[in-house]
């Protein structure tokens, strides 16, 4: 049986870019694309901007009506994906790169634990090393006044040194402080670009490992007799019934 791929990197990724496009849409600089509507008869919730003519037509309209206010432009955010699925590059936007993984400082419990599956046990063995992920985020702007709502922007929606909630689970969380930046500005291009490198240590690139194929039978009942050691020995309560505890 093949082991499960890890989604962590897809987590992290999502989870920092949702965390930033919900504050850029907060701040009235960015239509929210995940918006929905109640519309029909009964009414039911639909998407603001449908994968369509009609929803690319609204979000253009969206688009031109923020740029046409007193915030004056809109900033758009990309997550990971190839220079042909941005376009061509525009000021301001906030892009993030693919980052990647090296050895982490913590080592994995060798001893098995026991993992409730239900009608089940399972027991599982947790991966030997944790890794550390890095993340780049890429800052495009044209002027010092973007750079400044963009750079505050990020202080908002991404800690400098704190926990983030998981994209698709707000129980879960993972830790995430600021490493360094440096600036990449083209002269040619005539845009400011700045990259801000984030650090998430320890995290785990593969899944808890199954100990054996063997499943552990849940306990059901449990029987007690008042005195043990008298009812061994056959001097007491031989004939006592047992009390049965049942375990949900």
């Amino acid at each position: 049986m093949a082991t499960e791929l890890t989604k962590i990197q897809e987590i992290i990724e999502r989870s920092i870019y949702e965390a930033i496009r919900l504050e850029v849409v907060s701040q009235g600089y960015l239509p929210d694309i995940a918006a929905e509507e109640l519309d029909g008869d009964p009414p039911v919730l639909v998407p603001v901007y449908p994968n369509n003519q009609t929803g690319w037509d609204r979000w253009k309209e969206d688009v031109e009506t923020i740029k046409n206010s007193s915030k004056g432009f809109v900033i758009e955010v990309f997550s990971g994906g190839t220079n042909q699925s941005r376009g061509v590059k525009k000021a301001p936007r906030i892009i993030m790169d693919p980052g990647n993984f090296l050895p982490g400082a913590l080592g994995g419990d060798p001893l098995r634990f026991f993992s409730d599956q239900g009608d089940h046990y399972k027991a599982l063995v947790t991966p030997p090393q944790t890794v550390d992920f890095y993340q780049n985020i890429c800052l495009v702007c044209d002027s010092i006044a973007q750079q400044r709502i963009i750079n505050a922007i990020m202080a908002l929606a991404v800690p400098r040194r704190g926990y983030l909630k998981f994209y698709n689970d707000p129980t879960k969380s993972f830790f995430i402080n600021f490493l360094n930046f440096y600036q990449q500005s083209s002269p040619t291009e005539g845009f400011i670009e700045f990259v801000y490198a984030y650090g998430i240590p320890d995290a785990w690139d593969k899944v808890d490992t199954p100990f054996s194929e063997e499943e552990i039978a849940k306990m059901v009942i449990i029987e007690l007799h008042p005195n043990v050691q008298k009812y061994m020995d056959g001097s007491w309560g031989h004939n006592a019934d047992p009390i049965i505890v049942a375990v949900d």
